[in-house]
């Protein structure tokens, strides 16, 4: 039986011996090779596959592994189909992902030249026995310090000799990002913009390539910010990542899925009476990123779908955590653009909005600077680009409407909401107390201690009241901390019987039958201009008896349902009970 690649990212090791089941992805190199642009760049978000096709087309086109072509392409298709350039190219290959940015500036700047001298010194150890490589020329490259001189003597002495190489960058903004996120903004903009270390090495690239030093080049990514800002926008390559011909270059599809869980059970590994169950939770947990505006194809996330499999060959059973955190975008990454001076500014409140409706509209902007990251279509387009919203209907133009593409990422959504108001207004709410009182609420219907506990947490942290004054801000803060179990899906507005509930806690049979209850919550805000006396209480209560009465007859609901109706203002609680 083959194993589980899980954490496999080189492409060698992958296929030896054949021992890993491998989803063939190789036909993008011949649709790569038909494009007429030489230089690309690919952007997914993190855990997705990237560092797999890079070691692909690594494998693939290096000189030094042509021997090995049938071993390790024989039963692909671009075994079967093979390019011209095949194993035609020394390789440079440059992993950013593994630059240290502890310490200084400097010593970052120190971490990048090690890196690149270690490439170097690989490149010569691979392919020496294809050119002559002199003692003379490798020690002028070595003596540089800095990077960026290495780099460009480098370049220089490959030109010299009349070499092209084929250039491939896994993860070139990880380590920028990463400064960003530890350093702050000032250093960023000292690495990417001016006489910035970062900034000077795309320029040499783009040198390189003109001069075809640089024959070719295939660079991965998240976002497009650092390009943006080392390179005034991507005019050094083709970026690729929206194009319909690459939207499932990496990530998985429905049929790979699918083809995948049926070897399994034919194996013997997975019980065949679960397979409805499993491609259920996939299809809730995993699936539904898309990359283009011209196709309806969706995409699972390959590294949670291995992740997956790896535990439940391990467990015989299908696990109890859905959630791989190796996935998790630390909420560090987000930090710097939703709070300045512990100040929340407007995209949390995008945050917020997109947390209540599970959808928004924007322009999608392919280049962006850190300077206009502030703006709201910038932003939304950097949760596009993070994986927290992906593609779900094209308007027109560049115009989107973009969603949170499964449950896993809603509950990521949720925690960044959560941190940004503990690190904002001090907000000690615990959590863990908040997972055991949702057994309680599921198991034998006690919701009081729950929701009371809350709405107390809004109530006292008088200062949010200040930012989040309106109906749909208390209700935001509500979905926050109701996402914390995986009991249930909660959701925001849903369809029940012609109507629209507020928050409806559906069961997630996914996770266990055992729950007993759900809850339909409808939230009233009296406004300040009305009466806050028991004739306007009975009045909201009324009309949400009558909402709840007719969203509790929707086919969704599938148990006992217990009907919450929630009544106040910006400052206080009227009413909380069922009705």
């Amino acid at each position: 039986m083959k194993k589980i690649p899980y954490g496999i990212a080189n492409f060698e090791a992958l296929k030896e011996n054949n021992n890993y089941y491998y989803v063939d992805k190789t036909i993008n190199i011949e649709i790569l090779e038909n494009l007429g642009t030489k230089y690309h760049f690919f952007l997914r978000p993190r855990r997705f596959g990237k560092s797999l096709f890079i070691s692909t087309l690594e494998h693939y086109y290096d000189i030094s592994k042509k021997d090995q072509f049938e071993e390790l392409f024989g039963d692909t298709y671009i075994g079967k189909n093979q390019t011209e350039l095949r194993n035609s190219f020394p390789i440079l290959k440059l992993n950013f992902s593994g630059i240290s940015t502890n310490g200084s500036i400097k010593e970052v700047e120190h971490s990048f030249a090690m890196s690149m001298l270690g490439s170097i010194e690989l490149f010569f150890a691979k392919y020496e026995k294809f050119y002559s490589f002199s003692n003379e020329l490798k020690q002028e490259i070595y003596q540089e310090k800095s990077a960026n001189d290495l780099f460009s003597r480098f370049i220089s002495k490959m030109y010299q000799i009349d070499i092209t190489y084929f250039l491939l960058i896994d993860e070139y903004d990880n380590f920028a990002n990463n400064i960003l996120t530890d350093h702050g903004r000032d250093n960023y903009q000292m690495i990417t913009h001016g006489s910035g270390f970062l900034k000077g090495f795309f320029a040499i690239i783009k040198n390189a390539t003109e001069s075809r030093t640089i024959e070719r080049m295939f660079a991965t990514g998240v976002s497009p910010l650092v390009l943006s800002d080392v390179t005034s926008g991507m005019n050094m390559g083709d970026n690729i990542s929206d194009k319909i011909l690459f939207n499932s270059m990496i990530g998985f599809t429905k049929d790979e899925v699918e083809t995948m869980l049926d070897y399994y059970i034919q194996q013997g590994r997975v019980k065949k009476e679960e397979r409805e169950e499993i491609l259920e939770i996939f299809r809730v947990n995993y699936n539904n990123y898309c990359f283009s505006k011209k196709t309806d194809e969706k995409v699972y996330n390959s590294d949670m779908v291995l992740y997956f499999f790896n535990n439940y060959l391990q467990q015989s059973e299908i696990p109890g955590n859905f959630l791989d955190e190796n996935v998790r975008i630390d909420y560090s990454k987000l930090r710097f653009i939703i709070l300045e001076s512990k100040k929340l500014n407007g995209n949390f409140n995008i945050l917020s909005e997109i947390m209540e409706t599970g959808e928004c509209e924007t322009e999608l902007i392919k280049a962006f600077a850190l300077k206009d990251i502030i703006e709201t279509s910038k932003f939304k387009s950097l949760l596009y680009y993070l994986g927290l919203l992906t593609i779900k209907e094209h308007i027109f133009g560049n115009n989107f409407k973009l969603c949170i593409p499964n449950e896993v990422i809603k509950t990521m959504h949720s925690d960044y909401i959560r941190n940004s108001l503990r690190e904002s207004y001090d907000l000690k709410i615990n959590v863990d107390f908040l997972k055991n009182e949702f057994m309680s609420l599921a198991f034998n219907g006690d919701w009081q201690k729950l929701l009371s506990y809350i709405l107390e947490k809004f109530y006292e942290a008088s200062s949010i009241r200040d930012f989040i004054y309106r109906e749909q801000g208390i209700k935001s803060f509500m979905l926050a901390y109701l996402n914390v179990t995986p009991l249930y899906f909660v959701e925001s507005e849903p369809e029940m019987n012609k109507g629209y509930a507020d928050i409806f806690l559906r069961k997630n049979h996914l996770t266990t039958d055992k729950t007993k209850f759900e809850y339909i919550l409808e939230l009233k805000y009296v406004k300040s201009d009305e009466d806050k006396n028991e004739a306007t209480v009975l009045k909201y209560k009324a009309e949400a008896l009558k909402q709840i009465d007719s969203y509790a007859k929707s086919h969704k609901v599938s148990c006992t349902v217990k009907k919450i109706a929630i009544i106040c203002t910006a400052s206080e609680l009227l009413f909380l009970g069922e009705v």
